[in-house]
């Protein structure tokens, strides 16, 4: 019986072996790979069709920061690039706080004027708690001033008359006494319908009234007059004996 030589050659066997364990792992890196994309993949689908699908509610975002103290204006909204716009939120984000329309903020037909009195953030949804009407106690004065008018603040202790009981929103007649050059006294209402905007006030006086009810002590008080009346008030103040006269409030 002839046996046959069989060489088996050890080298070529290892690479090989070497070679396929090699492609072996890369064929399982590129199935992990092409598994872990084809995940994102689908679940970023699955994201924007539930997004797309999700309720959403327009509200309003400033472009750039807006300070404490300012007056929203219609012109914010307007030209080329607006102060505030329209922008889309889910509306499960949203809260009632929110501002959604622009006759929210401001609206010259309802005497819609509202102020920041706390800073807004640029792009961030507008919150109704930072703003107040302007007619709210913590605006500024100086925003609550019409176009053409100053704040003018009496001096306590020149205020006499009324006994304390002016209220802000009240108004007052100035009623003012001149001496001529002859010794005669001349008393004239110098102006009407003065509009009381602050009373700053020291210690309640409960002696001051017959009925018990407390009476204000005037710190001073702060009328709305126009820059000419301003002028003519301190030279009242100054050198004139006067007293104010408190209107009844129109109902």
């Amino acid at each position: 019986m002839r046996l046959f030589n069989i060489n088996i050659n050890y080298d070529v066997i290892n690479f090989r072996g070497k070679f396929m364990k090699k492609v072996y792992l890369i064929a399982v890196i590129v199935a992990i790979i092409a598994g872990v994309a084809t995940y994102m993949f689908a679940t970023e689908i699955n994201s924007k069709t539930k997004f797309k699908d999700a309720e959403m509610v327009t509200v309003l975002v400033p472009t750039a920061d807006i300070e404490k103290n300012v007056e929203i204006t219609a012109d914010m909204f307007e030209g080329d690039n607006p102060q505030i716009v329209t922008k889309e939120i889910l509306a499960a984000d949203a809260t009632d706080n929110y501002v959604k329309a622009q006759t929210d903020l401001v609206d010259d037909a309802k005497d819609v004027h509202m102020i920041t009195v706390d800073k807004l953030y640029a792009n961030e949804p507008i919150n109704k708690n930072r703003l107040e009407d302007k007619n709210g106690d913590d605006v500024a004065l100086s925003l609550k001033l019409p176009k053409g008018m100053v704040a003018y603040s009496f001096d306590a202790g020149s205020v006499k008359s009324v006994d304390g009981y002016i209220s802000e929103g009240d108004t007052v007649d100035v009623l003012v006494s001149k001496t001529d050059d002859q010794g005669k006294v001349k008393t004239e209402i110098a102006y009407k319908g003065l509009k009381i905007l602050r009373v700053s006030t020291n210690a309640d006086n409960s002696t001051a009234s017959q009925s018990g009810t407390k009476i204000t002590t005037y710190n001073t008080l702060t009328v709305e007059v126009t820059k000419k009346q301003s002028l003519k008030l301190y030279e009242i103040e100054s050198k004139y004996d006067y007293k104010l006269i408190l209107n009844p409030r129109q109902k």
